[in-house]
């Protein structure tokens, strides 16, 4: 097949959340099928020192082709404040707005006039606005998570009155956008059936297939236990959920695991950490916040547990399966583990309340046999589940049914 992906980041360099799942997914692709790339440029995505054209050189081993524009809206916090206000007055949700652009347009008009392509993967909702210009290929639009019932959750736990109306009224738009557009699509791909049950829900008739995030079975290989008591949670720290992982943390679970477990250090890795967070670790030397790392495998390896104390968001967390690939037990919330197939006390411990967490904390530092036997499945369980040559075929196969669906639609209009 031919396969035209439309993204709405480079998916390079592959640290963290989308961008390590659509590296992976793209690098899958490329074992076996011709590939093309057209993508928004996201500097926030990529350190200061990677530009993109060390993405584009990166990239090119995997694809005949690979064009990019800048993000035009990929803009401060205060211009982005703007954007939402003007978005008021709009019809369509902000990632819509967001990624509006007369370049990527005309880049996608020239690619498709050039060739024909057997399958167009529309990475993220807000790019559905160029489905109209694909005629002739069977079209299939991700969904990294179902950002409808996301923001719904946000406008729930939103304090501020104001912000609570515009999180409800984006909400409402999202689901509109979803009604409309996911039915355009041959098919829709969820992370997981939980995501598949939301997306159907909209009420609106469209095809879907889950397509799970995974991790690299390659890169994150099994470690040793350590053995000591060193806590870790990584991801990116400047998106909310994590943001609100760390406060919960810090705020309700720290103070009471240290009333009951002496020696014990955390390390919390990821880029953009608040200053509240930074200033926190100057107080407490067991508080370790190295910021952005190239390679986190080195603070896995050390790691006792890694912690996931996640209360919202979207998707499936692709940090519990890069713990449970180097054996590294995981205590989270059952949000944080949902749509991921784990049972608790066989693949991570689960953990709802402040004093569940320090339970299930001090339970797993003190049992080096538990340790074992949560490594040992969760190892497990991924290499069978969640690699992504498993996940890369289940995408393929998506294609194969979007593939036939437009012959299908397309014989039907010829007869009539």
């Amino acid at each position: 097949m031919r396969i035209l992906w439309i993204g709405h980041n480079l998916g390079y360099p592959p640290k963290g959340g989308a961008l390590q799942r659509n590296y992976n997914l793209l690098r899958e692709i490329a074992k076996s099928h011709e590939l093309h790339l057209l993508a928004f440029d996201q500097p926030a995505t990529r350190p200061p020192d990677i530009t993109p054209q060390h993405c584009v050189r990166a990239l090119r081993p995997l694809c005949s082709s690979v064009d990019w524009v800048p993000l035009a809206r990929d803009i401060s916090p205060k211009d982005r404040y703007w954007l939402a206000l003007r978005g008021l007055a709009s019809d369509d949700p902000f990632e819509f707005h967001w990624l509006q652009s007369q370049s990527i347009e005309e880049k996608l008009r020239k690619l498709l006039s050039r060739l024909a392509f057997d399958v167009v993967h529309f990475d993220t909702l807000g790019l559905a606005q160029y489905r109209h210009l694909v005629t002739n290929s069977a079209t299939v639009l991700n969904h990294h998570d179902v950002q409808s019932s996301l923001i719904s959750r946000r406008a729930s736990i939103e304090s501020n009155p104001l912000l609570r109306l515009y999180w409800k009224l984006e909400a409402k738009k999202l689901r509109k956008a979803e009604q409309k557009w996911c039915p355009r699509f041959e098919v829709n791909l969820a992370v997981s059936k939980e995501d598949e049950q939301l997306l159907l829900d909209a009420g609106s008739q469209m095809e879907s297939r889950v397509v799970p995030n995974g991790v690299d079975t390659d890169y994150f290989t099994p470690r040793p236990d350590p053995g000591r008591g060193t806590l870790l949670f990584c991801g990116s720290l400047d998106m909310y959920p994590n943001r609100d992982a760390m406060s919960y943390f810090f705020d309700a679970i720290w103070p009471r695991l240290n009333s009951r477990v002496g020696n014990v250090e955390v390390y919390v890795v990821g880029r953009k950490p608040p200053r509240w967070l930074t200033q926190l670790s100057t107080r407490d030397q067991r508080i370790h916040v190295p910021g952005f790392v190239d390679d986190v495998r080195p603070y896995f390896r050390k790691a006792t547990a890694f912690v996931c104390p996640i209360r919202d968001g979207g998707g499936t967390r692709l940090k519990i399966l890069d713990s449970l690939a180097m054996g590294v037990p995981v205590i989270g919330t059952s949000f944080a583990s949902s749509g991921l197939c784990l049972q608790h006390q066989k693949h991570l411990l689960l953990a709802d309340t402040p004093d569940d967490f320090v339970r299930s904390i001090e339970q797993t530092l003190s049992n080096p046999a538990l340790r074992e036997n949560l490594s040992t499945a969760g190892v497990e369980l991924v290499n069978r589940v969640y690699s992504w040559n498993v996940i890369g075929q289940s995408l393929l196969d998506a294609y194969d049914a979007a593939k036939r669906a437009h012959v299908a639609a397309s014989t039907t209009k010829i007869r009539t």
